[in-house]
C-alpha cells in the first residue's frame, strides 16, 4: 500500500468511525451529555500548548537528517548522520518527559474547575464525570510521550507505516468507544481511543524499533546531559521551527477546539453538544482532504533542501487541487444529509442547517491556510503564524463576546467575518511573497 492510498483508507476511516460514533452518541448518551462528551474532547486537546509544533517541527527535521539514514531490522539506524539523529533523539525524550509531567500536573486540576460550575447547572453528580476526566488526562499524557516516536519514524520516511499504526488504533479505539457507549459506559466511551491508542503504539514500537526503544530509555536514566557527538544544535535547528509552529498550534487550537468550550461555559451543555457534533461532523471531512497533504510532507521537505521546485510545485498543485475538490463535494454531500435528516432525533442535535453551512466554511477556510502553511514549512518555515496568530486573537474574544446573546451562531459569524476580511486574504498574500523570497 503506497503513502496515498494509507492514508485515504487511514482518514476514511476517521470519517466513518466519527460517523458512526456521532450517530451512537445521539442514541446512548442524553443531549446535556452529549455536550460533556466534546467538551471533554475539546478541552483535552490543549495538549497542543504543550506539543508547541515540536512534533510537526520533528518531522521536518527528521527529514533533514534522516533522508541518508537506512533503517535495519530491530529499529536500528545507520547512516553518515547517524549521531545527530541520536542526539536529536536523545534532546527530545527529555524535553517530552517534561512535557507530559507539567501537562497532567496542570490539567487534571485546571479541568476540575472549569466542569464544576457546569455539573451544578446540570445537576450532575461528580462522581458521574471526575473519574473519567482524570483518566482521559492520564492517557493524554502517555500520548504525549509517546508522540515524537511518530514524528520521527515518519519523518524517516515511513509514512504508510506510521498510518497504518494510527489507522490500527483508531479501528480499535472507535470499536472500543461504541462497545462503551452500547453498555451505557457514557463518559467512559471518551477515553477509549487515547487508551487504546497508547496500547497499540507501545507494541508497535517494541516488537518493530526494539533497539530505538531502548535508546531512548537509556537517554532518559542517563545523568548525562551531553548529547552524542557531533550534537544537534536545538537552538538552531530546531527551535528556529519549533517557535513558529508553536504559534500555529496555539493559533490552530483556538481557531479550531475553543468553540465548544466557551460556548459549554457561556452557553450550558445542550448549546455545547450541537457545537460539538457539527464540528465534529465537519472536521472529518477536513482530515480525509488533508490526506493529499499529509502523504507529501516529507518529499516536499526534501525537495526544498534540494531546490528541486518542479517536483515541489507539482506536488503541491495537485495536492491543493484534489484535496479541496474533495472538501467541496463532501460539503455538498453533507448539507444534503442535513435537510434530509433535519426533523429527526439526528438533526435536532446538531447546528441549525445555515449555522451547520457556516461551519462547514469555516472548516473550508482552515484547510485552505493549513495546506499553504503546510507547503511553507517544507523550507523550514512557519511564516503564517504572523497570519493565523492575529486570526485567533480577534476571533476568540468576538466569540466570548457573540456567544451570550446568538449562541452558536454568533460564534460562526463571528469567525467567518475574520476568516474573509483578514486571515484568507492574509494568508494567500504572504504565501505568494514567500515563494519569492525562500527560493532566491
Amino acid at each position: 500500500m503506497n503513502s496515498l492510498a494509507a492514508l485515504i483508507v487511514q482518514r476514511s476511516w476517521v470519517a466513518l468511525s466519527g460517523l458512526t460514533t456521532a450517530t451512537l452518541i445521539t442514541v446512548f448518551l442524553t443531549q446535556q451529555m452529549q455536550g460533556w462528551y466534546y467538551a471533554f474532547l475539546s478541552l483535552v486537546a490543549v495538549y497542543t500548548l504543550f506539543d508547541l509544533g515540536l512534533s510537526t517541527a520533528l518531522v521536518n527535521v527528521a527529514a533533514r537528517i534522516g533522508h541518508q539514514l537506512i533503517w535495519m531490522p530491530g529499529g536500528v539506524l545507520v547512516g553518515n548522520d547517524i549521531d545527530r539523529f541520536k542526539s536529536l533523539m536523545h534532546q527530545t525524550a527529555v524535553l517530552y518527559r517534561w512535557l507530559a509531567i507539567i501537562f497532567v500536573v496542570l490539567m487534571i486540576p485546571a479541568g476540575i474547575v472549569f466542569f464544576i460550575p457546569q455539573s451544578h447547572s446540570d445537576q450532575l453528580a461528580m462522581s458521574s464525570w471526575l473519574g473519567q476526566w482524570v483518566a482521559l488526562a492520564a492517557m493524554t499524557t502517555a500520548m504525549i510521550a509517546l508522540m515524537p516516536f511518530l514524528a520521527v519514524i515518519e519523518g524517516t520516511g515511513k509514512v504508510t507505516e506510521v498510518v497504518t499504526v494510527r489507522l490500527v488504533y483508531g479501528v480499535i479505539g472507535s470499536v472500543a468507544c461504541w462497545l462503551v457507549l452500547w453498555v451505557g459506559g457514557g463518559l467512559w466511551a471518551a477515553i477509549m481511543i487515547p487508551g487504546t491508542s497508547v496500547i497499540v503504539i507501545v507494541t508497535w514500537l517494541w516488537r518493530r524499533y526494539p533497539a530505538l526503544l531502548a535508546a531512548v530509555w537509556a537517554s532518559l536514566r542517563d545523568s548525562v546531559k551531553d548529547s552524542p557527538a557531533p550534537a544537534l544544535n536545538w537552538r538552531h535547528e530546531v527551535w528556529p521551527l519549533q517557535w513558529r509552529f508553536g504559534l500555529g498550534w496555539t493559533a490552530s487550537y483556538l481557531l479550531t477546539q475553543i468553540y465548544t468550550p466557551i460556548l459549554f461555559y457561556v452557553s450550558g451543555s445542550s448549546v455545547a453538544a450541537q457545537m460539538g457534533l457539527s464540528f465534529s461532523i465537519a472536521n472529518m471531512l477536513a482530515v480525509i482532504s488533508h490526506a493529499w497533504i499529509s502523504r507529501h510532507v516529507s518529499a516536499m521537505t526534501q525537495a526544498a533542501t534540494r531546490k528541486d521546485w518542479p517536483v515541489l510545485d507539482n506536488m503541491f498543485k495537485k495536492d491543493l487541487l484534489w484535496s479541496t475538490g474533495f472538501f467541496l463535494t463532501g460539503a455538498v454531500g453533507l448539507c444534503v444529509m442535513h435537510v434530509l435528516l433535519q426533523h429527526t432525533l439526528y438533526g435536532q442535535r446538531i447546528l441549525p442547517f445555515w449555522s451547520f453551512v457556516g461551519l462547514l466554511g469555516v472548516a473550508l477556510i482552515n484547510h485552505l491556510t493549513g495546506t499553504l502553511g503546510a507547503q511553507l514549512r517544507s523550507f523550514q518555515r512557519e511564516p503564517l503564524v504572523w497570519v493565523t496568530v492575529p486570526a485567533a486573537l480577534m476571533i476568540v474574544p468576538a466569540a466570548f463576546w457573540f456567544a451570550r446573546d446568538h449562541g452558536a451562531a454568533g460564534v460562526i459569524g463571528s469567525i467567518l467575518v475574520v476568516q474573509v476580511v483578514f486571515m484568507l486574504p492574509a494568508a494567500s498574500a504572504l504565501w505568494w511573497l514567500c515563494q519569492r523570497k525562500f527560493r532566491a
